[in-house]
């Protein structure tokens, strides 16, 4: 997301969200996070938005 294509990180980023579903950690947690602070710079795309969206979700219930 920092240097490449927002849309195609955003598609790679759900489906790391949907198998992160699954995970509880700390570090995946923290990987998350950093993503979703990569992507603010395009948060103007719907699916980036949708992709933080996603994430502050899912971190906040760990």
């Amino acid at each position: 997301m920092a240097t490449g294509d927002p849309l195609q990180a955003a598609t790679l980023g759900a489906e790391a969200l949907d198998t992160a579903g699954t995970v509880r950690s700390r570090l995946a947690a923290d990987d998350l996070r950093e993503l979703s602070r990569y992507a603010v710079a395009h948060q103007h795309l719907d699916e980036v938005a949708h992709l933080r969206h996603r994430i502050n979700t899912l971190v906040c219930t760990w």
